[in-house]
C-alpha cells in the first residue's frame, strides 16, 4: 500500500459527517491534533474516480519506488495524489474528525510537534485566511497552553473507509472494465469480506481483458 513518512513526501505527487472544515474567511475552531509526534501521521497515494457519479479516493496499490504495473489504476493513467488524513478534536462539537490536508502540511505539524511533545497536549485554534472556494485558502495555527490530555482521552477515528477506500488490483481491474467495484467491496472496506457472488465472478475474469481507460478528476478546492 502506498503509505509515507514525513520522510518520503517528496516522492508523492502533488497535490468532507466526518470531515473538519472550515468554511469561510476569517471562520476558526478550536482543535486538537490526535497525534503524540510526527511519526503519528502517515499520508496516504490515492487516486481519485468517479463511481455513479460520485469522486471518492482509492488507495493507491504502489510505493514510489515500485513499477506502475502494481498499481491498475497507475497503468490506466489516473492520477496520483498525496494527502494527509489527519485526525482531529473538534472541541466545539466534541467530536473526532478527519481534516484532509496535502503533503505540505507535513511541514506544519513537524514543527508543532517539535515544540509541543506530545502535540495532542495542545489545544490549538485554526482560523482560515479565503472565502470559500479560493485556491489560495491558507490556515493559521494559534497554539493555547499545554495540558495532560492524552490520545485515549478522545473517540478514535481511522480515516480508511471515510476518506479513502482500500481495494485490491482485482477489484480495480473490475472497476476499470465495468465502471463499478464489486458489490462484496463495501464490506471489504469495514474489515467484514464476505464471498459474495459479484466478487468470486470478478476474480475468475480474465487478467488479459481489456482495460477501460477513464477520466482523472481533481477535488482541490483551496491550498493545501
Amino acid at each position: 500500500m502506498a503509505r509515507f513518512s514525513f520522510e518520503e513526501a517528496d516522492n508523492y505527487g502533488a497535490t468532507k459527517s466526518n470531515y473538519f472544515s472550515l468554511k469561510d474567511d476569517k471562520e476558526v475552531a478550536t482543535i486538537r491534533f490526535l497525534l503524540n509526534d510526527i511519526n503519528d501521521l502517515q499520508g496516504v497515494a490515492t487516486h481519485e474516480v468517479e463511481v455513479n457519479g460520485k469522486k471518492m479516493d482509492v488507495e493507491c496499490l504502489r510505493n514510489y519506488d515500485e513499477p506502475v504495473s502494481k498499481c491498475p489504476l497507475c497503468e490506466a493513467q489516473y492520477r496520483q495524489s498525496a494527502k494527509l488524513f489527519i485526525p482531529v478534536y473538534d472541541c466545539s462539537s466534541k467530536e473526532s474528525k478527519i481534516w484532509t490536508r496535502g503533503k505540505t502540511f507535513f511541514n506544519r505539524i513537524s514543527s508543532l510537534c517539535a515544540r509541543y511533545n506530545p502535540l495532542v497536549s495542545v489545544p490549538i485554534e485554526v482560523e482560515r485566511n479565503g472565502k470559500k472556494g479560493d485556491t489560495s485558502t491558507t490556515y493559521e495555527m494559534y497554539p493555547g497552553n499545554p495540558d495532560n490530555a492524552k490520545i485515549t482521552d478522545f473517540p478514535e477515528i481511522n480515516p480508511e473507509g471515510i476518506c479513502f477506500e482500500t481495494k485490491t488490483a482485482e477489484e480495480m481491474r473490475y472497476f476499470l472494465q465495468n465502471g463499478v467495484f464489486p458489490e462484496a467491496n463495501t464490506q471489504v472496506a469495514r474489515g467484514t469480506r464476505q464471498a459474495g457472488a459479484t466478487y468470486q465472478q470478478q476474480r475468475e475474469m480474465p487478467a488479459n481483458q481489456p482495460i477501460r481507460r477513464r477520466p482523472t478528476y481533481s477535488n482541490d478546492e483551496e491550498s493545501f
